[in-house]
């Protein structure tokens, strides 16, 4: 039946229902509009809430954003994925009014001596930063940045408290979200030894970062390099510039002894760091290669900020080199080795063609280019880069005939023991033909005593007939 149908006899009813009616939802309405909002005024202990964390890296200029627990527009923030938070529920009733009261005094040393046993929950960030705590009832909560994963975090976030639900506006906020940053930064090494050759030769090696981006409250108060060289490099000198300007001697303090490199910027360095966040840095060390060894020299550094304790490592980068063994000998018999013999050496590029001049043998002292065979023939030369080169004969031993055809080598990684081995022959410088015992002078006598005698023997025959006659 519909309201608006006719009862007859009952118009008085009808009137008294639909006003009753009006009254009803009106009322409805209002209990509807005020209940929640003055509910919100008061914790709902039974209820249950989440804590969302969301993981940037620390930006180069404060975001302005609010920390108020709601959720924000983070675009142009960049996410870290793979790092792990612990939740841990403190033993504080939170449902007895008392106990929020020394909240603000509240520590997170006190809350970590103070943590209920079996409530730590971990959670692991998703490619977008986000790890969400859910279901977590009334309580005060510690959260605990507690592993980076493969992340280069150069400081990580300090450990945080946080009640849900939250207090916002004289209301609570019972899903929390929460934006702890990281200083995220990174240290490369690249090594450039394309003009070493030979023992002497030059290698540098390149450490890239970047000045770290820190939060005001955590500012940067130290900040360094460390790299053991090997043995068989000497140090030279280094570096530095940030973004491209060179920094002058006061700026920094580098050590080098024992092959144990180290760089630690001075306050007026650190001055220049800190107005300069996100900007590039490089560290070039310059060395030289001493000696050969195993045939491959490995390197890496570190990157500290802040405490030479919170530091990172640098990749690997290498450089490997090996040996030339040579032997001169005379042709067809290796042992005899033929001493004075002088090579030229030459690297190649990928292409076969020369890279530069002749290689010198001691370059460190710019002494001769020339490799010469000893007594037994050989020369050895104790370090080549892995690559390779050719060798070209200049002069020869004396009374053999000189072969300047280039030789190819190709030297791999290795020690002295496992030298690249070359064998060139040369030949004797052919003699004149001597003549031998008896040969072309008797003979033209022989020749001609016959001669005389034949002759003679002719003319006392004629002789004889002219006298019968």
């Amino acid at each position: 039946m519909s309201l608006n149908t006719q009862i007859p006899g009952h118009g008085g009813l009808r009137r008294i229902i639909a006003a009753l009616g009006v009254f009803v939802a009106g009322t409805a309405m209002t209990l509807g509009s005020t209940v929640p909002a003055s509910a919100a005024q008061n914790i709902n202990p039974e209820a249950t809430g989440s804590i969302t964390i969301h993981k940037f890296e620390e930006p180069t200029t404060a975001t302005g954003l609010p920390n108020n627990g709601t959720q924000q527009d983070t675009s142009g923030l960049k996410p870290i994925g793979g790092v792990t938070f612990t939740a841990q529920r403190v033993d504080t009733d939170l449902s007895d009014a008392q106990n929020w009261q020394g909240l603000e005094q509240y520590t997170v040393a006190q809350a970590q001596e103070n943590l209920v046993a079996g409530s730590a929950q971990d959670k692991v960030t998703n490619t977008q930063g986000v790890a969400a705590f859910t279901g977590l009832p009334v309580g005060l909560y510690l959260v605990t940045e507690t592993s980076v994963g493969e992340n280069n975090i150069g400081l990580r976030g300090e450990p945080f408290l946080v009640t849900m639900p939250l207090a916002l506006d004289n209301g609570w906020l019972y899903d929390v979200h929460v934006y702890p940053k990281n200083t995220v930064t990174e240290v490369t090494k690249e090594i450039n030894d394309s003009s070493a050759f030979v023992i002497g030769d030059p290698i540098s090696f390149t450490l890239n970062s970047h000045v770290p981006s820190l939060p005001a409250k955590s500012p940067l108060t130290a900040f360094g390099f460390t790299d053991t060289l090997d043995s068989r490099l000497d140090y030279v000198s280094a570096d530095i510039n940030i973004a491209g300007v060179q920094l002058q001697g006061g700026d920094y303090t580098v050590g080098a002894t024992d092959n144990k490199f180290s760089l630690t910027f001075n306050e007026s360095g650190l001055v220049k760091l800190r107005a300069n966040q996100g900007a590039q840095i490089s560290v070039v060390i310059n060395t030289t290669i001493n000696s050969l060894g195993n045939g491959r020299i490995t390197n890496q550094a570190s990157n500290f900020i802040n405490d030479p304790q919170n530091s990172f490592e640098s990749n690997t980068v290498s450089t490997e080199w090996g040996a030339l063994q040579v032997l001169k000998y005379a042709a067809q018999d290796e042992s005899l080795g033929l001493s004075g013999a002088e090579f030229e050496l030459y690297a190649l590029a990928a292409n076969g063609e020369r890279l530069g001049g002749a290689l010198r043998t001691a370059p460190e002292t710019g002494s001769s280019a020339s490799f010469v065979s000893g007594d037994n023939g050989q020369f050895l030369v104790q370090g080549l880069k892995a690559g390779n080169y050719e060798l070209v004969e200049t002069k020869a031993p004396l009374g053999y005939k000189m072969d300047s055809t280039p030789i190819p080598v190709t030297i791999t990684a290795g020690s002295v023991a496992q030298a690249t081995n070359i064998s060139v022959e040369n030949t004797q410088v052919e003699p004149f033909e001597l003549p031998f015992t008896g040969s072309t002078g008797a003979l033209m006598f022989a020749i001609v005593g016959v001669l005389l005698l034949v002759g003679g023997g002719i003319g006392l025959s004629v002789l004889r007939k002219r006298k019968t006659s």
